[in-house]
């Protein structure tokens, strides 16, 4: 202790005493304001000097800066206007004389905002006269070059939550960190706070963005870390408008709305990402240390993964060396690894379960929305993850300009599965950013083909205090070890779910639990749908999830290689043993010893039985075979052969027409045309018809959904097709599969040539043991008991008869007409099994 407080005086000494003084410029500094000048022009003692000449606004220069350090400007004046609207003028510093929606205020090319190797600093002096939550604006311009369109470069600023962010407008990712509410760097009214953003050139590299926030009377002679984040590619090497204290945008009137409720002093920009110890709190003789890119790493840039933690079903669990030791699963397992790798080289990492879920997952950072399917006893059937990392493609700058979009999922619910748990989740740690979710809902379509919606308060429209953001919608609560970074906000009518992370040593989350109906034996899949908006920025550590892990030897795995043609950089694995149960002692085996001889015996015969099947399924295929070819022989003699007939008469009819009657040529060739036409659309739908690869029920929908789009092409017929998102991959018999799309080919020429201008809908589902498609428009209609004695209609039942089907026909004058075409399963799929 003796020689701690001697340390700890002349630190404070250095800061209480005035030593903090003006920056002198160094190799690499670009640019250097002291902004003591009474006003515009600001000098610039940079390596690319450029003077600041617009000070707009009512913002006004020659105000009392730090002791030692001159004068500043002051931006807590305005122009007019209502704060938090798109007319508010709040001061600014230009680096032009006046703001333009065109390229007058872009500053020149060569004015320079980084390094060669795309590195930079941005740093200021600031103090406050407004808090951030108290002004009544979306954000406080610190530093920015935020022009029109192509002119938009990034935002150094304070956010109203209290958030420090740097946003490259014309890159992916960003830094968000919460600014210090308590302690010796707590934001308040009257001090002086140093902040900065420092970028290393490392594109797309975890952390290359660092953010400082320092209180200068604290006594710390180096900044103070708050957060990090990241960027995927540097800086534009264009030029923007570039302005202190606000934005400079001049585009839809909103160019001046984010003044800084304070004073700005001793701006710099430099070349190079400055480490801790290279600010002006740090004495002079002793800055200049740089900080390593990327922070640790293996040899040669090679990555390095280790474990952070370990959750067993949702509770930390202490992970020993060389792996772990479970009690009797089934487990779901949780696993946090960090990746850290230096030099500028893009990872993929793959993670799986080695001896049990052999599959390789891809594995990327970020927030994530968690579906969770339970069993009668709350256990995890399954998992399914859906990643919300990046920015999303409604996300601008902040929440006020965003949008909120729409985004479809499907989830399969296994068999035994009674409840549904969602969990909006911030992910790890050490992620940060903003994810805001509204409307979501879960939807069923029943066997009856109609749509069920299983999930209440899909809008949050219901539950306590939801005009606060500590507000609670019904059904749901938070967790995490910040639980207070789930938020709600308003981006409508009504709140939203949010998260805001803005700490990188805490995470937070959503959830709520709803029960499932009784779904039929198999399983079914769901429609998860949501809408969303996201700007989120991954560290360091991952997490992957394995539900039900039963007992057995394991090991989790993880590979992290580059996507650069470089070979694989790094591996890992981690031993899991999860114990067998007490039944595994020698009465036990002596019993499996006697049911494994019963299952011998009973396989033997199971074996005889199926050998016997398949020598009758291998005379079943033949006969089909044979089917098939007469099948196609026919409609080759029926269909081409008439159509090659008619080509051939009006040719004739054509060439004669020329000597006798010439007006009659153009018909007959108009014919010949048509003709033709028809014929390579026939040709077209047999080769469909006969190709193995199309087997299949999916493929079957892909072909009606495709035929929708080509009869009605160009036709005043408005059509809609609703067809399940996912079918099973069953194989369809040939002549069934043939004779059910030529039937609903005729049934779509039916309404193209006879209903008129009219809506039509296409539908086809899975309704118990059948197989319905359903063609039905608003057209004319007609009397089925006058008007339906065409061959069409005939057509359409006989070829369902032939396959075991059925056709029902429901029309009407003026009320249009309905085609419902029913086929047992059994009679369409090549193995009736698949459909049990």
């Amino acid at each position: 202790m003796g020689g701690l407080l001697p340390m700890v005086t002349a630190t404070r000494l250095f800061a209480e005493t005035g030593a903090i003084r003006p920056y002198e410029t160094d190799d690499s500094t670009l640019h250097l304001w002291h902004l003591d000048e009474a006003g515009p022009p600001f000098r610039d003692e940079g390596r690319r000097p450029f003077a600041l000449r617009g000070l707009l606004n009512r913002a006004e220069a020659g105000e009392p800066s730090l002791a030692g350090m001159g004068e500043s400007v002051t931006f807590h004046r305005n122009a007019g206007g209502a704060r938090g609207t798109r007319e508010f003028k709040g001061g600014i510093l230009l680096a032009m004389p006046r703001l333009a929606a065109g390229s007058e205020d872009r500053v020149p090319d060569d004015f320079g905002v980084m390094g060669d190797d795309g590195a930079f600093t941005y740093e200021a002096l600031v103090k406050f006269d407004l808090l951030p939550a108290e002004s009544g604006t979306v954000a406080l311009g610190v530093i920015t070059m935020d022009g029109e369109q192509e002119e938009r470069c990034f935002n150094f600023r304070v956010e109203k939550g209290g958030f420090l962010a740097f946003i490259p407008l014309a890159s992916r990712g960003g830094a968000l960190a919460a600014i210090p509410a308590s302690g010796p760097h707590a934001i308040e009214r009257g001090p002086w706070f140093h902040v900065a953003v420092t970028y290393d050139g490392n594109e797309g590299a975890p952390n290359n963005l660092t953010l400082y926030w320092t209180r200068l009377d604290s006594g710390e002679t180096e900044a103070h870390l708050i957060g990090r984040g990241s960027m995927e590619n540097d800086l534009p090497a264009r030029t923007g408008d570039f302005a202190i204290g606000n934005e400079a945008r001049s585009e839809f009137g909103i160019g001046e709305a984010e003044p800084f409720d304070g004073w700005i002093d001793e701006v710099r920009i430099s070349s190079v990402a400055r480490s801790p110890n290279d600010f002006l709190l740090t004495p002079p003789e002793k800055r200049g240390a740089r900080e390593v890119p990327g922070g640790s790493s293996g040899a040669d840039g090679q990555p390095q993964i280790r474990l952070t933690g370990l959750r067993m079903d949702g509770e930390p669990w202490n992970a020993g060396e060389p792996g772990v030791v479970l009690p009797p699963g089934p487990h779901r397992l949780d696993f946090d690894f960090e990746v850290r790798q230096s030099g500028q080289r893009a990872l993929e990492v793959l993670t799986r379960m080695k001896g049990g879920d052999e599959r390789w997952r891809d594995n990327s950072p970020g927030m994530v929305m968690v579906c969770e399917v339970l069993d009668r006893e709350e256990s995890v059937l399954s998992v399914v993850q859906f990643p919300l990392s990046g920015a999303s493609r409604g996300w601008r700058t902040t929440l006020e300009d965003s949008q909120l979009v729409l985004r479809n999922e499907p989830l399969q619910v296994p068999d035994g599965g009674t409840a549904l748990r969602l969990t909006l989740s911030s992910g790890a740690d050490d992620t940060t950013g903003v994810v805001v979710c509204d409307d979501l809902r879960v939807l069923y379509r029943r066997p009856d083909g109609r749509a069920e919606e299983l999930w209440g308060n899909s809008g949050f429209s219901e539950g306590e205090r939801l005009d606060e953001p500590d507000g609670v919608p019904k059904g749901w609560s938070r967790s995490g070890s910040a639980p207070t970074i789930g938020r709600l906000v308003t981006m409508g009518d009504n709140p939203s779910l949010a998260l805001i992370d803005g700490d990188q040593a805490a995470s937070g989350a959503w959830s709520r639990t709803e029960p499932l109906p009784d779904f039929p034996v198999g399983g079914v899949t769901l429609l998860l749908q949501w809408r969303e908006v996201y700007n989120v920025i991954g560290g360091n550590i991952r997490r992957v999830t394995f539900p039900r892990v039963p007992a057995g030897e394991y090991a989790f795995e993880v590979a992290a290689s580059t996507v650069d043609d470089v070979p694989l950089t790094d591996h890992f694995l981690f031993p899991v043993r999860i114990r067998t149960p007490f039944w595994s002692r020698p009465w036990f085996w002596a019993l499996v010893v006697a049911l494994v001889a019963t299952s011998i015996a009973v396989g033997v015969i199971g074996d005889l039985r199926r050998r016997a099947e398949r020598r009758l399924a291998a005379l079943e295929i033949k006969n089909a075979l044979a089917s098939d070819r007469a099948r196609i022989a026919r409609d080759m003699h029926d269909d081409l052969g008439t159509r090659i007939t008619l080509m051939t008469m009006n040719a004739a009819l054509a060439q004669r027409a020329q000597q006798n009657d010439p007006p009659q040529v153009v018909r007959h060739l108009g014919n010949l045309s048509r003709s033709a036409r028809e014929l390579v659309e026939s040709m077209e739908s047999l080769v469909w018809s006969v190709d193995p690869a199309n087997d299949s029920l999916d493929q079957f929908a892909e072909r009606v959904t495709r035929m929708v789009e080509e009869v009605f092409q160009d036709s005043g017929v408005r059509a809609t097709v609703d067809v399940p998102l996912v079918l099973p991959d069953w194989p369809l018999k040939a002549a069934a599969r043939h004779h059910l799309v030529f039937a609903v080919k005729e049934a779509l020429h039916n309404v193209l040539r006879h209903a008129g201008p009219c809506d039509a809908t296409l539908s086809l589902k899975l309704s118990g043991s059948h197989l319905m498609v359903e063609i039905e428009d608003r057209g004319v209609g007609f009397d089925p008991s006058v008007d339906g004695r065409g061959n069409g209609l005939g057509n359409l039942k006989h070829r369902l008869e032939r396959i075991g089907g059925t056709c029902i026909i429901e029309s009407g004058h003026g009320r249009g007409t309905k085609v419902s075409m029913g086929c047992p399963l059994a009679e369409l799929l090549r193995n009736p099994d698949d459909a049990k």
